[in-house]
């Protein structure tokens, strides 16, 4: 798996809202309706009462890490990543079974707090809900995921330099001129502008390599990596739609992810 793979990322602070009550809500159900781990054997008052806001356990921490993950965003140039998205489901997973943990101590139990039998409590009771709890979570977001591309016009100035794995192999440009990179077996092909007209390298490289070299660029299929500035039309559809790039002839495929994110940032351009 390739960790450092742009994927859609939730930004909207209404989905991010909308994805954490749908969790609440799962889980609240399951609790009450469901009763695991024998609920029904606690004689506790209020307890329907009580079981309804493990909810609220889920959507503070939720919207509490979109926060950080907002940040986190912003700091990779408005792109999201596999192995971030793996992080925040870790570290959400993780913060929420705190919360619950302290919930059920203090509010449901009206006990005293051991972080010696947080760690039991964690095993025992947190655990257990992972098999449902995130694979819906993942798939929440992924469905309300979405890729917005936004280069970073300041950048495109700099000067990009790759070396290949092969004795004096050095392949320059300026980044505004970079128009794409596709991925073969061992080489990649990269072309770029020189005095105005489209040049061809093909280097020894491995294609992470190039994509870590020129961050403003987007991998908009697994083998391309394409200038944002440098799309000039987008013709298809989700299932099947290709880009053009200027001054090149290839059509580029793209994923259905990125075909809605291109589509709306060409029509942002118009």
């Amino acid at each position: 798996m390739n960790l450092h793979k742009s994927i859609g990322y939730t930004s909207d602070w209404y989905h991010t809202l909308l994805l954490s009550l749908m969790l609440a809500t799962t889980i609240v159900v399951v609790l009450i309706f469901l009763q695991p781990f024998d609920i029904y054997t606690n004689q506790i008052e209020y307890k329907n009462i009580k079981l309804v806001g493990y909810g609220i356990c889920i959507i503070l921490p939720v919207l509490l890490i979109h926060i950080f993950e907002e940040f986190w965003y912003r700091l990779t140039f408005g792109k999201w990543h596999i192995y971030q998205e793996l992080v925040i489901l870790v570290s959400g997973f993780l913060l929420i079974s705190s919360t619950a943990y302290f919930y059920n101590v203090l509010v449901v139990n009206d006990l005293n707090i051991k972080l010696n039998h947080m760690l039991q409590w964690f095993t025992n009771f947190g655990l257990p809900f992972a098999p449902i709890f995130i694979p819906f979570w993942v798939y929440l977001r992924l469905r309300f995921s979405k890729i917005i591309i936004q280069p970073d016009i300041d950048k495109n100035e700099k000067t990009i330099s790759i070396e290949g794995y092969n004795q004096n192999e050095v392949v320059e440009f300026l980044e505004k001129d970079f128009l794409m990179a596709r991925a073969q077996s061992n080489y990649v092909d990269i072309y770029y502008i020189r005095n105005e007209l489209p040049k061809k390298e093909i280097i020894r490289s491995k294609f992470v390599d190039i994509k870590n070299k020129i961050l403003s660029a987007e991998q908009v299929h697994r083998s391309y990596l394409v200038n944002p500035l440098q799309i000039n039309q987008i013709y298809g559809n989700t299932r099947k739609g290709y880009i053009k790039i200027t001054k090149l002839e290839e059509e580029v495929p793209v994923s259905p992810k990125y075909f809605l994110g291109i589509k709306k940032y060409l029509q942002n351009q118009s």
